[in-house]
């Protein structure tokens, strides 16, 4: 194992305080599912966390903060730098068959959960504003430097960066809303499509790619 594959280690005070904020998180997401964002109040999350109110405080600034860290849990967003770093050097389409292959697997997991709180950031500006600022255009602003690196390399073709990362977004979140709609075929062909969604990105609809 490489130099690049080793984690610090935690100091034990830093692993219990890991340990109670994957507790509250836990607490969040069932009190969300069950009884909708908008309905739970962090005096639910700390009795289902066996907390004092207080504590909560110490982890997350708002119950939207909650809401973000357990979207981004999801999304394995805070693991996503170092994914992107460690395959700089490696194929492009690899990548991104893995990175989705990963998310949509934590998708599945968190389905319920996505099906109570994502409805609420559409509808209300202000969720809908700080979800766009402070988790999409976090992860826009990721998936740009990874292309702009690649393109430089030679690895991807010289095209607008941040239309690229939109486009790749708008996939991501399309196949997302689908698949909360309970679109059948969706649904049936999850397991797959990261291999599909990187034949058409890479290869195209031409036949003439085929083989």
């Amino acid at each position: 194992m490489g130099q690049a594959d080793k984690k610090p280690r935690l100091s034990r005070r830093e692993r219990l305080k890991r340990q109670r904020e994957e507790r509250i998180l836990d607490a969040a997401a069932t009190i969300f599912a069950h009884k909708g964002y908008h309905h739970a109040t962090v005096h639910d999350v700390a009795v289902a966390a066996d907390v004092a109110d207080g504590t909560i405080y110490n982890y997350f600034e708002s119950k939207f903060d909650l809401l973000i860290a357990l979207i981004s849990r999801i999304a394995e967003l805070e693991q996503l730098p170092a994914e992107m770093a460690q395959s700089l050097g490696s194929d492009v389409r690899d990548f991104f068959v893995a990175a989705f292959q990963d998310r949509m697997g934590r998708i599945e997991e968190g389905e319920e959960l996505l099906q109570a709180i994502l409805p609420q950031v559409f509808v209300s500006p202000e969720l809908r504003d700080r979800f766009y600022r402070q988790y999409v255009l976090r992860i826009a602003g990721l998936l740009e430097g990874y292309i702009q690196a690649q393109i430089e390399r030679g690895r991807i073709r010289p095209l607008d960066a941040r239309l690229m990362t939109r486009l790749l977004q708008s996939t991501f979140l399309g196949m997302l809303v689908m698949r909360l709609l309970g679109d059948e075929p969706l649904h049936e062909g999850w397991a797959a499509i990261p291999e599909f969604w990187a034949t058409i990105l890479f290869d195209g609809l031409d036949p003439g790619n085929e083989g």
